[in-house]
């Protein structure tokens, strides 16, 4: 199913004995545009209301309805795993002592967003993915010494659009695939330059890069085709006819 960014924040992660908290944020890869972390506010379950990350693996499901994500853990196992305060950034080194602490496979040594898997619950043993050669060896000592590859979509969120021929609108909001928790479109705001303050959609097909310094994403598309792309209705993220319709527009486009 889709859910929107806005949708996820506020949601509730249930451990196997109960409430942890609440999400906050999420961190995407920005060159894959997968989730690869919730931000969960532990308050007031911990004193001290720490930030703990939950991977998208660890996920059983997802309940729109009472805005809750079921995870396969206990509180205590949650607790106890590593803190981003002790490695001062989201880098590869924490990704690492993460995913060893909860033995899941790492993503990172195969060539697919989620390694040599199509979703991210694939990799919860952490055997699935075994480093056998020296190749694949090289393969995670040079991703552990990245860092700050990972990004907030509440940090992203207002950023500005550069189209081909200007800037015009803004990052409204983020809607995720909750398949495997990839980037299925972008929501536009265009109320700086469209009449009525239309949002529409665009895909990761149509935008490029993002850009830290200036605060924009860059699209390959003209002003006038992002006019012309799907408008978004939140009430209709999973309807059938609907998203038929965006495919049908986002065709057209292309073309």
């Amino acid at each position: 199913m889709l859910v929107s960014l806005k949708e996820l924040n506020g949601s509730n992660i249930k451990a196997t004995d109960g409430d942890v908290g609440q999400i906050k944020d999420v961190y995407f890869d920005d060159s894959s545009w997968v989730i690869r972390f919730l931000v969960t506010d532990t308050h007031p379950w911990l004193p001290l209301s720490q930030k703990v990350l939950i991977s998208p693996i660890a996920l059983r499901e997802f309940s729109s309805d009472d805005h809750a994500l079921k995870v396969s853990f206990t509180k205590e196992t949650i607790k106890n795993c590593p803190k981003i305060e002790e490695y001062e950034t989201v880098s590869r080194e924490f990704e690492k002592a993460y995913y060893d602490y909860f033995g899941y496979g790492y993503y990172w040594t195969g060539e697919g967003t989620w390694g040599e898997y199509a979703y991210p619950t694939a990799l919860f043993h952490g055997n699935v993915l075994p480093i056998t050669n020296a190749h694949d060896n090289e393969i995670e000592k040079d991703n552990t010494k990245q860092v700050n590859h990972l990004r907030s979509a509440n940090e992203v969120e207002h950023y500005g659009v550069e189209a081909l021929d200007g800037i015009k609108g803004y990052i409204k909001d983020f809607i995720w695939d909750t398949y495997n928790w990839t980037l299925r479109y972008l929501v536009i705001d265009t109320r700086n330059w469209l009449p009525g303050g239309k949002k529409v959609l665009i895909s990761p097909d149509q935008f490029d890069t993002l850009n830290w310094g200036s605060k924009t994403v860059t699209c390959n598309i003209s002003l006038a085709q992002i006019k012309a792309c799907p408008e978004y209705h939140s009430d209709k993220l999973n309807d059938i006819n609907y998203l038929e319709e965006v495919r049908k527009i986002f065709s057209s486009i292309d073309k």
